[in-house]
Parts: structure tokens; C-alpha cells; sequence
């Protein structure tokens, strides 16, 4: 709006002096006034002239003082150029030490990228050697434990071997008492075959340790009690004719404490016994669970006395192999030498035998739970007979 308003004005101006300077031009010629000793048209000419320059003179003061701008592009022109052209020089310096500078700022970034890269390096070889201390500590830890351990367990080994020195004490000790017993039993006789079973019996699992305790040392006296008898030794004092490793016994505890139910226990020897020697036994542990109930049909098979090749007895016999048979697969422990899980009294086989003839031709022989039979036997039976021509 300014230059607007400046620009209006320099035309009224413009106009009023030109209109002034052509008035006054005419006005001369017509007066033909003269001036300076001029002829009127050449005064006429002057007076355009300087109606010209006034015209000039005008626009450019009122320019001047109406605007910075104007006023320095007519007298500060030079001063501008000169100004511009050291701003020049010390914007082609600055371009030169701005180059520097990058050049600077490349290589100190070339120094620190380095810097970087052997940060990042020391970084690793820093981790790594974490990783070795730690590993270092827990290989430290993992050998003072095995240390630890093996102290433990040389001071194991140690009372181990105090234990064992004393039971080979006592071993000696009943061997000597066990010889000066039995003067009145042939010397060499073998009283226990080799897996023999001196002794069975159930326990209760689940008990205390000491309940526990108190069942295994009645067991095993009980044991050692059967043992004298079977060699004959009347001992005024208590000797003890079984000998077996603690650890067996410790641990026959733990496996019947852990148990649920009974558990059918067994002293087998683990070698021929000669009279006049410790019996070297060892438990067997079985789970006493209940195989039949009473009354429960165990085996049967049909017979054709005609057909058959065997005698009546023979027959029967066969009949109780098969029972045993199928019992010892049904979970009944036989015997470890006979391999039988029970025994039939002759009675018995009479009274069937009898019953079988009596009906001739085809029966059906049938075996009974008589009771209740667990694992740990005896398996006793019922027999009957039935006619299998009708």
C-alpha cells in the first residue's frame, strides 16, 4: 500500500509540474519572454528542460525520504557492493573453512567409528571374560561341592569300614561260638542249599522307623531262632547263626516303610551253609498283594479217563502242575528251589481219585481258593469233581 500510495503520488507530482512547466512554456512563447538572453524558443525549450529535472529532482527526493530502500540504492550503492563483495570473501572463506571443517569432522568421525569398534571389542573380550569368571566360579563351586563329597564320602567310607571291620569282628566271634556249638553235628554237613529259604514272613509298610525297626528285628530273631533249630544248636546264649550286610537290612527298611500294604519278606542264603558256619543270607521283598479270593475258581480242565494215557494219579498230578502253573503267572512267589506255590495232603488226592472213578469216562476237575491266597502263598485248594458225560 505504501508503494502504491508513493507511486500516486509521483504521478500527481509529475503531472502538476509538467502541467506547470507546459503553462509556463506556452505562456513565454506567447509573451516571447526571454531569458539569460535567450530567443523566447529556445527559452521555451529551458523551461521543458527544467521541468524535466525539477520533475527528476522531485521523484527523487520524494523517494529518498520516503523510503530506506531507495535512499540506499541511490547513495549507499558502492558501499552495498563493496559490503557484498567482502561478504563474498568471507563467504568463499567460510565455504573453505567449512570444507575444513567437514574434512575435520569426517576424520575425527573416522576416529570415532574406530573408537566404536574398539569399544564394541573391548566390550566383548569384556563379556567374554564374564563368561570365563562365571563359568570359572561354577567349575570352582562344582569342585569344592565334589570336594565337599568326597570328604563326605571318605568319612562314609571310613565309618563303612569301621562297620565292616566290626561285623567281621562279630562274624569271627560267631563263627568261633557257632563251631563250639554243634560238636554232636557231623562236620562238612550242608544245612542250607545255595537260595534256600531259611525264613518268610509278612510285614506291615508304612510304619514309623521305629515301629519299623522293632518288625525287622522280630523278624529277623524269629529268623535266626528257625536257623539254630534247623542246625541243632541248643545255645544257652544268644547266638546269632545269620549273618547279612547292613546295607541290606537298611535298605529292606526303606523299600517297606515306602510301601503301601504288607510286604512279604524272605532270608535266602546266598551260598551253601556247612553246619558249623554263619548262615550269609540276604531278604527278597515282595509286594503281599491278594492273587484270589476264597472260593474262587483257580483252574479247571475236563479229563477223558478213557482216552488218557496216564494213571488216575498220574491225572491229579498233572492237574496240580497246571495249577501251579497258572498261580505262579498269577503273581503267587513259589518256592526259589521246588518252584511250588503249595502242597496237597494225600487224603486229598484219595478223595478225588475216588471221585474221578466213580464217575469214569469224561469229569471235569475243578480247583478252588481255599481262603483268601496272597502273594506270598500258600496256595490251598478245594477240589471237585463234576461228571462231563451228562
Amino acid at each position: 500500500m505504501f508503494g502504491l500510495r508513493l507511486i500516486l503520488i509521483l504521478a500527481v507530482v509529475g503531472g502538476l509540474i509538467a502541467f506547470i512547466g507546459d503553462k509556463l512554456g506556452s505562456k513565454i512563447g506567447k509573451k516571447k519572454l526571454s531569458v539569460f538572453g535567450l530567443r523566447p524558443y529556445h527559452t521555451s525549450v529551458l523551461m521543458t528542460v527544467i521541468t524535466g529535472i525539477l520533475i527528476a529532482s522531485i521523484t527523487l527526493v520524494t523517494m529518498a525520504v520516503a523510503s530506506d530502500s531507495a535512499r540506499t540504492a541511490m547513495f549507499g550503492m558502492e558501499k552495498l557492493q563493496n559490503e557484498l563483495a567482502a561478504l563474498n570473501r568471507e563467504k568463499d572463506q567460510a565455504s573453505v573453512a567449512l570444507a575444513k571443517a567437514q574434512a575435520d569432522v569426517a576424520e575425527k568421525n573416522k576416529a570415532i567409528l574406530a573408537l566404536d569398534e574398539q569399544i564394541k571389542a573391548s566390550a566383548a573380550e569384556k563379556a567374554a571374560i564374564e563368561n570365563q569368571l562365571v563359568v570359572a566360579r561354577q567349575n570352582y563351586e562344582e569342585a569344592k561341592g565334589q570336594l565337599q563329597q568326597a570328604q563326605s564320602a571318605v568319612g562314609e567310607l571310613s565309618q563303612a569300614k569301621q562297620s565292616l571291620e566290626g561285623e567281621v569282628t562279630n562274624l569271627e566271634q560267631m563263627t568261633e561260638r557257632l563251631r563250639r556249638g554243634i560238636l554232636a553235628i557231623r562236620e562238612g554237613q550242608v544245612v542250607f542249599r545255595s537260595g534256600e529259604v531259611v525264613y518268610a514272613g509278612v510285614l506291615k509298610g508304612s510304619l514309623n522307623d521305629e515301629e519299623n525297626s522293632r518288625q525287622m528285628q522280630l523278624f529277623l530273631a524269629t529268623a535266626n531262632e528257625v536257623t539254630l533249630h534247623r542246625m541243632g544248636i541248643e545255645a544257652e546264649e544268644a547266638v546269632q547263626a545269620i549273618w547279612m550286610p547292613n546295607e541290606v537290612i537298611e535298605e529292606a527298611l526303606t523299600r517297606i516303610k515306602a510301601a503301601q500294604g504288607n510286604i512279604f519278606v524272605r532270608v535266602r542264603t546266598v551260598a551253601n551253609i556247612i553246619a558249623g558256619e554263619p548262615a550269609v543270607c540276604t531278604l527278597e521283598l515282595a509286594a503281599d498283594n491278594r492273587i484270589y479270593k476264597n472260593n474262587e475258581l483257580i483252574f479247571s480242565k475236563e479229563i477223558d479217563l478213557e482216552q488218557s494215557e496216564s494213571s488216575m494219579n498220574g491225572e491229579i498230578l498233572e492237574f496240580l502242575s497246571d495249577i501251579n502253573r497258572v498261580a505262579v503267572a498269577a503273581g503267587v512267589i513259589p518256592d526259589p528251589l521246588t518252584g511250588k506255590v503249595g502242597n496237597m495232603d494225600a487224603g486229598t488226592m484219595v478223595e478225588t481219585g475216588e471221585k474221578m472213578a466213580k464217575y469214569g469216562g469224561k469229569v471235569i476237575l475243578k480247583a478252588y481258593a481255599k481262603g483268601d491266597i496272597n502273594a506270598s502263598g500258600p496256595v490251598l485248594l478245594r477240589l471237585e469233581v463234576e461228571n462231563a458225560g451228562k
